[in-house]
């Protein structure tokens, strides 16, 4: 069924809210402050793919494709940049439009638009030429539209946003695998506004969450087909089992018989395997996952893949994962959580700064950068190492759960004006932190980004709640 509207006293005329242009200069100043743009090995694995048109399934075939065109008008990096700033700027803007139309109406349009798109944590991701630029942006304006569809005051209009709001899931499904954990609750915010408000209310939400779990499915199969046709499989997961095994290994009580499980297995996943054990316990922590990892610069790690490489024994290693959780679950669950505990509360903050790559030093201020520059003195300010606190991922998190839960009160007991979005924004939030704490490395709070846009949003809610309040009339 499809719900009539309902009318709002505090909610903005579909036809009346203007998207601030502002978003023009924030993404400028995005620009001008990481000008070209900060690469890792990441982003020119993905430039590389661009260039050749060869995929892998390791980047977004997807982000290869747009990079190409965009490297064609502009040589490596910037192009990206101008690109995704752009898309950030404005899905910040609209999403202010339609989410803070109270702040908007008490103070100007522009500098509710600035306050929230340059707030550190949530800006200066966007200096990085990453995939997850990419989806947590299309994830905002999927939320921005969601916002737009609760205020359209028609059932086309709504069913028109549901559709855009599908959209931009599913395109930040094809930017990164595992945002389809944080599209089903966008999905079923969505489809929670299609469906009547005379059903009862615990009925809505329990159909809601379902079907927008299905669509979130639905939608990530679709995209895992289309990769399917162009890109070659690279096993991106390959370094995560490794991390695994070495989790299992230190914390299962048993760590001569688990090596010796890895080790008895057809897959040659060491070179010595005598050393494995002690190479195990000497590189093996929470903080980082990449320490396991065999690279150019890493030549004596316990594990001796190359996990970049495309002939790597990927399904020998899903094997020997298989069977180490099979044999040892809690050692996997202590390690799983050892390692999701210690990303949310930054219990290695210098390896944090490191890996984070806009407070890292030699990517943040490299030798071609003028130190006289006004380029250098803003990334001075933005990018300070001394601003990691606010960036503490258990404090984001923490404000979306406390948000999804009154926003479940709000929907359970529903009052007058437009219906609540806010448990269905925590949803988002804890569907990927829960993806995270089985599929991720810990190494950057990338990973986290949109459960800290999410917090955002929730702290900019909770402005417009007290900005709604009507101003005492003087007496």
């Amino acid at each position: 069924m499809i719900a009539p509207h309902i009318a709002s006293p505090t909610q903005p005329k579909e036809a009346t809210t203007k998207v601030s242009f502002a978003w023009i200069a924030v993404s400028a100043f995005i620009v001008f402050l990481f000008d070209p743009g900060i690469m890792s090995n990441d982003s020119i694995a993905s430039l590389q793919q661009a260039r050749s048109f060869e995929f892998n399934d390791w980047h977004p075939p997807l982000m290869a494709v747009i990079w190409s065109v965009l490297d064609r008008i502009i040589s490596g990096s910037a192009g990206m940049l101008l690109a995704q700033a752009m898309l950030f700027a404005y899905a910040c803007s609209s999403l202010c439009a339609y989410a803070f139309p109270n702040l908007s109406a008490r103070f100007p349009r522009w500098l509710v638009t600035v306050a929230f798109s340059l707030f550190p944590p949530v800006m200066t991701l966007t200096g990085m030429i990453w995939k997850d630029v990419w989806a947590s942006t299309l994830l905002l304006l999927a939320l921005a539209h969601l916002f737009r569809m609760r205020n359209s005051t028609t059932a086309e209009a709504r069913f028109r946003q549901s559709l855009i709001v599908m959209l931009f899931c599913l395109a930040a499904i094809a930017f990164r695998h595992n945002a389809m954990a944080a599209t089903a609750g966008l999905l079923a915010g969505a489809t929670y506004l299609q469906l009547s408000p005379h059903m009862a209310q615990w009925g809505r939400l329990l159909a809601a969450s379902t079907i927008g779990v299905i669509i979130a499915f639905a939608l990530f199969f679709c995209i895992s087909f289309a990769n399917s046709l162009i890109a070659t499989p690279a096993h991106p997961t390959t370094a995560i089992y490794l991390y695994d095994i070495a989790g299992i290994i230190v914390y299962s009580g048993d760590a001569e018989n688990a090596a010796a499980l890895v080790l008895a297995d057809p897959a040659e996943v060491t070179d010595e395997p005598e050393q494995f054990l002690n190479r195990i316990y000497s590189t093996y922590t929470p903080s980082a996952a990449g320490r396991v990892i065999r690279t150019s610069k890493k030549p004596h790690t316990p594990f001796s893949l190359r996990v970049d490489s495309l002939e790597h024994d990927a399904e020998g290693v899903q094997r020997i994962h298989r069977g180490l959780v099979k044999k040892y679950p809690i050692a996997y669950l202590k390690h799983r959580t050892q390692a999701f505990v210690c990303l949310l509360r930054l219990c290695n903050s210098k390896m944090w700064v490191y890996r984070s790559y806009v407070m890292n030093r030699e990517f943040a201020f490299p030798e071609t950068l003028n130190p006289e520059s006004w380029q250098y003195a803003m990334r001075k300010v933005f990018l300070s190492p001394r601003l990691a606190p606010i960036y503490h991922p258990a404090f984001w998190l923490f404000i979306t759960l406390v948000g999804g839960a009154i926003g479940l009160v709000r929907v359970i007991n529903p009052g007058p004006g437009a219906p609540s979005l806010l448990v269905f924004m925590g949803l988002s939030s804890v569907g990927l932190a829960f993806s995270l704490f089985f599929t991720s490395p810990i190494e950057s709070f990338r990973y986290m980004h949109w459960t800290i846009l999410v917090g955002w949003v929730m702290a900019g809610l909770a402005a417009e709640t007290v900005a709604a309040r009507p101003t005492p009339s003087p007496h």
